[in-house]
């Protein structure tokens, strides 16, 4: 069965109003978050997760019962968001099957951790450790939406392995796609899209957007974007010279306007 996607109401800034950010200070945003002030990276992926899930929720008409979501999760901070986003997506109802794009036993410990939960939760099913090309296909062609969680922006260049083949097969899907941070493949820093890269529907900027979705170059990747908070105080973006003003004055979820 096929829904209807929507654009959801939700504030709007203008990306001339919200300040971009390069990978190096955007990791230096997350130490400072965690260093000076406890917040460690379950609790920003989390937060993450909870408004990435609130996004998809509205995307798809603001109904959980009958969708189906598939999410590409990888190894890093962006897999555990997305897999964060599937957790609370069960809950609002929706079908969710969670697909690896990194082999188990070389995540960070934070996706671990999400699927820890994801399997004691009844979600992931502990004796499947694998999904073959056909059925992920099978996946894909009936997803009313897939959310990208493959590549964060700490990594440069073209998806490896098994996330590329994730990739390919995403974009061969045709289906609608909502990138975390950025689409899988484009650049962080520049905006250039490597070969293969996802070619987003829609993308969700995590804190602030990355330099590279403002450049021209990612425009017809990145689709329609979106920003979502992380929990990270303001100050700790003042105390780098980050002007938040009021980014996030009416709610963690917010439109760009470019």
């Amino acid at each position: 069965m096929r829904f209807k996607i929507e654009t959801p109401r939700l504030p709007e800034r203008k990306t001339t109003d919200v300040p971009a950010v390069a990978p190096a200070q955007m990791r230096e945003i997350q130490r400072v978050a965690q260093e000076d002030y406890g917040i460690d990276i379950l609790q920003m992926t989390e937060t993450g997760g909870g408004s990435v899930a609130e996004l998809a929720l509205r995307l798809l008409g603001g109904r959980g019962h009958g969708q189906r979501v598939v999410v590409l999760a990888g190894g890093g901070n962006k897999g555990a968001t997305g897999l964060v986003a599937a957790r609370h997506l069960v809950n609002f109802g929706v079908s969710v099957e969670p697909i690896f794009g990194e082999v188990e036993g070389e995540m960070s410990f934070v996706v671990r951790r999400q699927i820890e939960i994801l399997r004691a939760s009844g979600v992931l099913d502990s004796s499947d450790q694998a999904t073959s090309e056909f059925t992920l296909e099978e996946h894909l062609e009936r997803a009313d939406l897939v959310i990208d969680a493959l590549v964060g922006f700490g990594f440069e260049g073209p998806p490896g392995g098994i996330a590329a083949a994730l990739t390919q097969l995403a974009v061969a899907a045709k289906r609608p796609i909502l990138s975390l941070d950025l689409p899988t493949g484009v650049s962080a820093s520049t905006g250039d899209a490597s070969s293969p890269s996802i070619r987003a529907t829609w993308t969700v900027a995590l804190d602030l957007p990355k330099l590279g979705l403002y450049q021209p170059a990612s425009r017809s990747y990145a689709g329609e974007l979106f920003l979502a908070d992380l929990g990270i105080p303001k100050i700790v973006h003042e105390r780098l010279g980050i002007p938040m003003a009021t980014v996030y004055s009416e709610g963690p979820l917010v439109r760009l306007r470019r």
